[in-house]
């Protein structure tokens, strides 16, 4: 029992001797956290910098600016003629109906005396009720006129003289009168006729023919008797307009005309359109209980190996009786040449017009329709949504106030001052169109966006009253007149050395100047009036304040685990081909980009140094800077995704150094952490 007691004591004192003392230990752990090199190319992209085969380079930098197209100068606009036509010009087919009173009907005895000779005695015959005539095929089932005409033709061919024909022609339904009339001394064989007119007048296809009289005279000795030969009346109508008329129709035309439209192409006179793309629009609203065919021809039109001009057929269906049929279709006209002279080139004006032809008709059917003039049908049509491939003609004089800017990427990345010796500014004016043009003034603003700075190029004189002259066709060859602008005639270093983001330009330009009398200048769709915009900067510069960036990911997966963390270092180790020296700055972010804070090095990385044969530097320089972070910057950087680099370069004396393809910033960084171990 003494022992276990003797044992249990000793364990309380050592228990208590391991409370009273701390034991702790400091480590170190360098780790490598990225690797990365700036060019020239994170400067200036690859696609605007040449190079000489020693590897010298040189800034290009090439842009258009249009200053105008076709659209600038010419509008072609929907032109869509309306026409609304009623039935007024609606016809009934002439036709003629024959009927026969014999003399077997006028006298009944003569049947036992068919084919014999013998005298035959006077008649005197009257009635009030006559011969029904379905004339339904032949003419309409019923129809109201507006105009039109009937004409009673009655023939004698009876062997005595009719002395009083008396007869009417009346509505076989409510028994109206459509005409009547009254003949006297008709002699044998001859005819006699009268015309009536229909106006106003309501004729039913089923007509009764009532002759109310017949008085003959008796024979003059003996006479052949033929039974089947009478009074023969032949009913015949025409120059039929009705106001309402239910009929089987006959094929015919309800527009048949022509239209020399004017088209206003703002001051342009043109005698030729060709057209890339476009379409003739067809709309038709029509109440007519009939199909109508609408035919289209602009006939002075033609497609190049293709025979014909610009034609199109429309069925339309016919309307539900007390309904209207809507109709509308575009029918492409692509590639087609439209000649706008108008109908005839001898009858001036020979411009701006366009002939067409338009025939609204109805074909014959076959089937009964009752069509009136409250029916009706309007027609749009006309040519719509035109792009020409080429026009020619006067294109009238245009003035252009031309207002805008180019970006110019090349110098976006740039900060500070950057000093060009021998840069030049090429402006190549560009003139695809057959018509000249005065360039009056352009006026060109250099804008540092990013520094609220600007310069305006001078002189302006050599860039005043410029003519370009026509392009020529075939093939199209356009006119280019090149202006270059240098440091011995403007100021385009200082204009350059303002690092400009944007270069707003103001142009005032002329189109045809100088007429063309004879509408012979001409415009491709794809013509354009533009400025050809070339830097070209050979590049041997001198630094101030000047720097450049990229960006690098960081993965700090491990690090941000890492617990007693109690000093950080961030160690750069630079090799620099650059014969300038400068300063590091890096800025790190979070995985939204969003800030998180800053280093800068408080020492240069070293200058490369010249060759001594040429001005390629001979050895690269190695420099290691040291950035130390404080407590809340280590915490902060567990969160980093992302670090900007930047170096900045100052030179000494304004000196100025060539640039080479092969100069870069190679970095490497490294996290030193001291870690302190408790026990």
């Amino acid at each position: 029992m003494q022992q276990f007691y003797y044992l249990s004591f000793v364990g309380i004192l050592l228990l208590s001797a391991c409370r009273k003392e701390n034991f702790s230990s400091e480590s170190n752990w360098v780790a490598p956290l990225l690797e990365t090199s700036l060019t020239l190319g994170d400067l200036l992209p690859d696609s605007i910098t040449s190079q000489s085969p020693n590897g010298e380079l040189d800034v290009v930098f090439e842009s258009r600016y249009g200053v105008s197209n076709l659209d600038d100068i010419l509008n072609i606009p929907d032109r869509v003629e309306n026409i609304e036509v009623t039935l007024e010009s609606l016809i009934l087919d002439d036709r003629s109906f024959t009927d026969t009173l014999t003399l077997l009907e006028l006298y009944p005895p003569s049947a036992f005396l068919n084919g014999q000779t013998t005298e035959l005695p006077a008649q005197n015959i009257t009635a009030n009720e006559g011969t029904v005539l379905d004339v339904t095929e032949q003419f309409f089932t019923t129809a109201t006129f507006i105009e039109g005409f009937i004409d009673i033709s009655i023939s004698n061919d009876l062997p005595v003289e009719a002395e009083v024909l008396e007869f009417e022609l009346r509505n076989d339904d409510d028994k109206s009168i459509i005409v009547s009339g009254q003949i006297t001394d008709l002699a044998p064989n001859t005819t006699a006729e009268e015309t009536y007119s229909l106006a106003d007048k309501t004729v039913d296809g089923v007509m009764e023919l009532v002759v109310k009289r017949v008085q003959t005279k008796a024979s003059n000795g003996d006479v052949l008797v033929e039974v089947e030969k009478g009074i023969r009346t032949t009913i015949s109508v025409s120059g039929l307009k009705p106001k309402i008329a239910t009929a089987v129709f006959p094929a015919q035309n309800l527009v048949d005309q022509t239209n020399e439209n004017e088209y206003d192409f703002g001051g342009a006179e043109l005698v030729e359109v060709h057209i890339k793309s476009g379409s003739m629009l067809v709309k038709v609203e029509s109440t007519i209980e009939e199909s109508i065919i609408i035919e289209h021809r602009i006939p002075n039109s033609y497609k190049s190996g293709q025979p014909g001009s610009i034609e199109q057929y429309f069925n339309i269906p016919p309307a539900p009786k007390g309904e209207t049929v809507m109709y509308e279709e575009q029918y492409p006209i692509d590639d087609f040449v439209i000649l706008l002279y108008g109908e005839s080139r001898d009858v001036a004006p020979i411009y701006n017009r366009i002939f067409s032809e338009l025939i609204a008709r109805i074909d014959y059917s076959g089937v009964e329709r009752t069509l009136s003039l409250d029916d009706k049908v309007k027609i749009e049509f006309g040519l719509v949504d035109l792009k020409p491939f080429l026009v020619i003609g006067d294109p009238g004089e245009h003035q252009l106030m031309v207002q805008d800017t180019v970006d110019i990427k090349v110098l976006e990345n740039l900060d500070g001052r950057i000093s060009l010796d021998e840069a030049t500014m090429e402006l190549d004016f560009y003139n695809s169109f057959g018509i000249e043009t005065q360039i009056n003034s352009v006026k060109l603003t250099g804008k540092n966006n990013r520094e609220n700075t600007s310069v305006t190029l001078t002189p302006q004189s050599s860039l005043s009253n410029l003519l370009l002259e026509r392009a020529t066709n075939p093939p199209l060859t356009p006119f280019r007149k090149g202006v270059i602008l240098d440091k011995n005639n403007s100021n385009v270093k200082l204009f350059l050395q303002n690092l400009p983001d944007q270069i707003a330009a103001n142009i005032d330009a002329t189109v045809r100047p100088n007429g063309t009398p004879y509408r012979t200048d001409f415009a491709f769709g794809e013509s354009e009036l533009a400025v050809d915009m070339k830097l070209s900067v050979p590049l041997i510069v001198g630094f101030a304040n000047f720097g450049f960036s990229t960006n690098a990911d960081l993965d700090l997966e491990d690090i941000a685990q890492a617990q007693n963390i109690r000093e950080v270092t961030l160690k750069a180790e630079i090799t620099n081909d650059f014969p300038v020296s400068g300063k590091l700055a890096l800025v790190f972010k979070d995985k939204d980009g969003d800030f998180l804070f800053a280093q800068s090095s408080t020492d240069n990385m070293a200058a490369a140094q010249a060759s001594s044969t040429s001005s390629h530097t001979d050895t690269p320089a190695q420099s290691t800077l040291e950035l130390p972070l404080s407590r809340a910057e280590t915490e902060l950087l567990k969160q980093a995704k992302e670090v900007e680099i930047t170096a900045t370069f100052d030179t000494e004396d304004a000196k100025r150094y060539q640039m080479f393809s092969d100069y870069t910033i190679d970095l490497k960084l490294i996290t030193d952490f001291i870690y302190e171990n408790n026990l």
